[in-house]
């Protein structure tokens, strides 16, 4: 009887390793693919990695679906402003951009951070992004304020909405589709990819033109859930792509500070 407990016990251990040695096995591997992502949201570790694993419950895979939602129902959030296009507002800005040529970056299904893995920029185009998103909080100093992302781990400096009590946890003082960010509306990553908040209508048309695509978390009803209008704009590969950039970051600037002051536009450096 000992020798048969000993043989069915040596089977259940058999058929266990064999379970687990194949999820071991792809855990290790998605842990590495994780760490090609880079650095950004969450810790740069298995712990980051086990977060973003029990963030997918949460998350969305249509994110390059144009609108999956219904514009009636963010009005709460978004009030009319959610209809408005905000490219072309200015005497010399220009409109909505053409539609982007070629395939779309592969950007892997992990819910944070959010990378593009393909057509990535190189650090000489990141500097001319950074310069830019400064030289836009300068020149709107009392609109805008430029300060390390709180969203990306504070690993490149981020827009935020500036506000009499921005300081606030509460997000008191800030548009409802900035509270959840505590007025962080745009960030660049180290690949020369970039996050920002839109308008509805402008969020839509970057994705259906192929220049974004939303985070998986967005329209999530969990706290950390993000603005439908929350998307990931894929990193410029050339001079004519960074000026098509620079669009988008004003009309993000511009729908943010609506019911403020004009906003200054900015074409250099």
């Amino acid at each position: 009887m000992s020798s048969n407990l000993n043989r069915r016990v040596l089977a259940g251990l058999a058929f266990v390793s064999f379970g687990v040695a194949p999820l071991f096995s792809y855990g290790v591997y998605s842990y590495r693919c994780w760490l090609e992502l880079g650095p950004g949201g969450v810790p740069y570790n298995v712990k980051g990695w086990l977060m973003n694993l029990l963030a997918r419950p949460l998350s969305r895979f249509d994110v390059r679906a144009v609108a999956p939602y219904n514009m009636e129902d963010q009005k709460p959030l978004y009030g009319d402003l959610g209809h408005v296009s905000f490219f072309g507002n200015g005497d010399d800005a220009p409109g909505l951009p053409p539609l982007r040529s070629g395939a779309r970056p592969d950007v892997p299904s992990y819910v944070i951070p959010q990378r593009q893995m393909t057509e990535q920029a190189l650090s000489a185009m990141l500097a001319r992004q950074e310069a830019f998103i400064a030289a836009v909080a300068a020149a709107n100093a009392s609109l805008l304020r430029l300060e390390p992302s709180s969203l990306e781990g504070r690993t490149h400096n981020a827009l935020w909405l500036a506000t009499d009590n921005d300081l606030d946890s509460s997000g008191g003082g800030l548009p409802p589709m900035l509270r959840r960010t505590q007025g962080e509306f745009l960030h660049p990553h180290r690949e020369g990819s970039s996050h920002g908040i839109f308008s509805l209508t402008d969020a839509a048309r970057l994705i259906e033109l192929g220049w974004a695509e939303r985070h998986p978390l967005t329209g999530s009803k969990a706290r950390i859930g993000l603005p439908w209008s929350y998307v990931f704009i894929y990193a410029p590969r050339n001079d004519e792509e960074l000026a098509i950039w620079k669009s988008i970051v004003m009309a993000a600037v511009r729908f943010v500070a609506a019911a403020s002051e004009r906003v200054v536009d900015v074409k250099t450096p």
